[in-house]
Parts: C-alpha cells; structure tokens; sequence
C-alpha cells in the first residue's frame, strides 16, 4: 500500500479504531461462550466483534457487513485482519454474536470502555457537558386499539397452533378463522370510524373467551398468552366476574387506559407520550468545549440511555450523573433544559458537587396575561416595596413559610390591573387585599431575574449545541427509524451507534 493511501485510512475512521480501540476490545468476555476443543474452528473475536460496532456505525443489514468484510480494504485495516480466514463471517455467526453481546450487556461496557479510552486519549475537558433527550421509533406501525387487540390475538393463535396444538383445537373454530386467516384479519382490523366501538366490543369478546378456555392449560404458559391478557387487562373491563353471573364485557374509556400500554404486539416495550408520540426515549449527554475556535477539542458523548416515554427527563438526570461519576468523568457544570430542573434534581446535583443550570418553567398564570411576582418590586429580603401600578404595600411581613404584602382596598379598587392582580383572589368580608408567596417563591422570583443577565447567556448558550448532535444521531445515523423491536435490540442499536459518532467526531479531529 503506497504512502498516500497508507495515510489515509489512518486518519479515518479505520485509523481511529485500530489505533486506538481494537486491542481494549471485551474478547475475554466473549471468548467463554465457545469451546476450544469443540465445534469448529471459532472466528477472530477480535474481528467479530470489531464487526458488531462497523456495522452500527455504518447502519448496515447483516449481508452488507459479510460482504464489506470479505471485500473492504478499509474494514481489513479497522480489524486488522492478515489472514484470508478472517475475512469472511456467515450471517448466522453474525447473529450468535450479537445475540451473545446483548443478552450480557457486552454492547453497554463497549460503549463505556471505548469512549472513555477515546476521552483518555485525546484529553477531553469533561468538567462541562450538556444532556437533552430525543425520541426514536423501531421497526413497528401504529396501530388502532382494534388492530392491536387483533394482532396480539394472532400472534397467540400462531404460536398455540405450532407449540400447543391440542389446546388451539379447543378454541372455537369461529374464533379461530375470523383471526387466522387473511380475510378474517382484515375485516376486524379495518373497520370504520363509526363501526370500531362495536367492533372492540366483538374483539374482546372474542379474547375473553379464549383467556376463559386456556387459562390453566400449557397454552398459559407461552409469551403470547401473556401479552394477550396484558392487552385485554389494559382494553378492557369485566363486571360480576365473581358474581356467579354472566360476565359483562366493558370497554375502557381512552383517558383510563395507561400511557404504557401495548401499542403493537410486535414490540411491546415501546410506549406512548402526548409530545412526542409512540416508540423509545434516547438520553444524550455529551461533553462541549466553550470555544469557537475550529482546533477545539472534539464532543464525545458520555452517557446513553433508553427507556420509556413514560419516565420523564427530570428522572434521567441523576442516573446519567451517577453513570459518569463511577467512570471518572462526571461533570461539575451540566446544562439541560427547563424539564430537566426539578428541585429534587437541584438538591441532589448540588450535593454531589454538581451544578445544573436550566431554565426556570414560566411563573404561573404568566401565559394568561395574570401579574406575577416577577412585575413587583422586592427589597433584599424578598418582601414586596412596591406594586406593579406603583403603590406601596400598608405592610410587609416574613414568616418562616408564608410572606405577605397588605395593600389598601381603596387603591386596588381602582387600579387598572384589578382582574390580574394576585390581590383579586376571594377573600372574607373585612380583609384587606393582600399578595402571599413563599421564600422559595422568592428564590425562584430572582433566579428569573438572574436569568436575563448576560452572564448567564454566555454559560447558557452552548446548550443549543447538543441539538446539532441529536440531529446527527437522528439523520446521520439513522436513529429515526430503526430496523429492530425491543427494548435490548433498541438499546443495542443505540449504543453502537453513540459509539459510532464518537469515532467519526474523533477521526474528523484528526
């Protein structure tokens, strides 16, 4: 290989891995699933497992990772492969390997371990990081509330028909074919706007009385059984079940059904959130350098996680801290949005030696054009000096809870901002109006303020920064759309790609 070419692949992306990642790679950990006496001859670890991480960093199907390893120079330079053995990997071996790096979290401490060698080696200022979140869909359709109690009935009836035969010829025979056949399957997944309600109605008849046939039987006992009463637990209700009555099938109201419900047989780890709909939330927190200067140090990201849309972001932030601090790389400056400022959160980055700088939520009623605590004029401890309309309170006391301002009722009886003022709220005949809050009301009253400062512009600006890496996860990457189901292959996935980006941000430094 001439020079030129020579120096080309070690400032890419194969340069990178080689030089720097290849040998830390976790073969031990994988070597103990193969034998060294039995079976055949088992492929390089090294190279397999190299392979797992290319092809995420790559986005590519199994048959494109076996043919770029028989036939990319660039790939024989990554792994660096010397012998004509290695270069070729079946798509079943393929699949055994990545079976084996997810079912013991091998894809998690490759993420960890790799990025911290690559923060190690290029001396990467940790001090300063900034976390958001992103959400990510996998290889799944929406799905009606009919359409899903029907998939997860098919998929029952096909697993029972192969696994437990002699149960599946005890199910109805109508049942049977209005939910295993092409015809059947469409006409209950499609109905009209008007015709659904009766529809579910039919459907989860339909699965009450196969849950009543085989509960107890080996059918019981298969993953598709469960998830069919785990869908009908969350659809539905039933009425003098215990009763010695007819049982009375009831269909829950939509606000009663959880936001974690099944939403598609096919992945039921994935869940559902109002903002940002169906699928899997990603947390990313990643390092940043506040400079402009294009010699900077590159952005690695840190800290990965996926979980449900349910778990909201105030919850991630202590886990992604805790993560970084046992691997030696916790910040003492994080920024993050305003749903990431909990006070819970606050007090606990505090003290651990964090400070976590958000933006405040907007006072209450502020939108609805109300006065807020914000337009009064307060003295240095906290108690109000002066109105919006510029009257001064008739007196202003501070307790160890509760703080309050009493102004005359002649003056907010005609004053312009009666129906907006916090004096307005209902009071007992006699009392004078009056503003009550609390101190930490106050505290929050001045980080507002502080807020507008250009002090806390310049510190708060270089969050925007891990948008741009989002984006590139979600587009580069393709995060967007995934091509697996579940939570472990989703995580997976995510990991292998965060690990990808942090590669090729580490090449283009180069």
């Amino acid at each position: 290989m001439g020079i030129k070419r020579l120096h080309l692949l070690e400032q890419s992306w194969a340069g990178v891995f080689r030089t720097y990642l290849l040998s830390i790679l976790e073969v031990e950990k994988l070597s103990v699933f193969f034998s060294p006496e039995k079976g055949r001859p088992t492929k390089d670890l090294y190279a397999a497992l190299g392979a797992l991480i290319l092809q995420q960093l790559h986005d590519l199907t199994d048959a494109k990772v076996v043919e770029q390893l028989a036939f990319n120079l660039a790939w024989h330079y990554a792994l660096d492969i010397r012998d004509d053995a290695d270069v070729y990997i079946c798509e079943r071996s393929l699949r055994n390997y990545r079976r084996i790096v997810i079912d013991q979290g091998l894809d998690q401490l490759l993420f960890q371990n790799l990025t911290d060698e690559l923060i190690k080696v290029f001396q990467v200022d940790t001090t300063q990081q900034r976390i958001d979140s992103t959400a990510i869909r996998s290889a799944m359709r929406l799905l009606t509330r009919v359409q899903t109690v029907v998939e997860a009935l098919g998929k029952f009836f096909h697993e029972c028909a192969r696994l437990n035969p002699a149960q599946f010829e005890q199910i109805d025979a109508g049942i049977r074919d209005r939910y295993i056949t092409r015809e059947g399957s469409g006409c209950f997944s499609y109905p009209a706007p008007r015709q659904a309600k009766r529809t579910l109605c039919e459907v989860g008849a339909d699965v009450l009385a196969v849950l009543k046939t085989l509960r107890g039987t080996g059918a019981s006992g298969l993953v598709s059984f469960q998830l069919l009463e785990r869908v009908f637990s969350e659809q539905f209700e039933v009425e003098n079940a215990d009763q010695g009555n007819e049982d009375k099938l009831l269909i829950k109201e939509p606000k009663d059904v959880p936001c974690d419900n099944v939403r598609n047989p096919s992945d039921p780890d994935s869940s559902y959130n109002a903002y940002h709909g169906q699928g899997y939330l990603v947390q990313v927190m990643e390092t940043y350098c506040p400079s402009e200067e294009p010699s900077s140090k590159p952005d690695f990201i840190t800290h990965i996680d996926v979980h449900k849309m349910t778990i909201g972001d105030s919850k991630a932030v202590e886990p992604a801290v805790q993560d970084t601090a046992e691997r030696g790389i916790r910040p003492q400056l994080l920024l993050g949005d305003t749903r990431y400022g909990s006070e819970n959160s606050h007090r606990k980055l505090s003290n651990e030696g964090v400070q976590l700088v958000v933006r405040t939520q907007p006072p209450k009623g502020y939108k609805k054009g109300k006065l807020t605590l914000e337009q009064f004029q307060l003295d240095k401890k906290g108690l109000i000096v002066k109105c919006p309309a510029g009257q001064v309170p008739i007196s202003a006391t501070s307790g160890k809870a509760k703080m309050q301002a009493v102004f005359s009722a002649d003056t907010c009886g005609v004053c312009l901002h009666q129906k907006s003022c916090p004096t307005a709220a209902p009071m007992k005949r006699g009392e004078s109006p009056r503003v009550q809050y609390t101190p930490d009301r106050v505290e929050k009253c001045r980080q507002r303020e502080y807020e507008k400062s250009e002090a806390f512009k310049q510190i708060y600006r270089w969050r925007a920064g891990i948008e741009a890496t989002i984006s590139r996860l979600k587009h580069q990457m393709d995060l967007s759309e995934l091509r697996v189901r579940g939570m472990k292959s989703v995580r997976h996935t995510v990991w292998m790609r965060c690990l990808g980006l942090n590669i090729l941000r580490a090449a283009t430094y180069l």
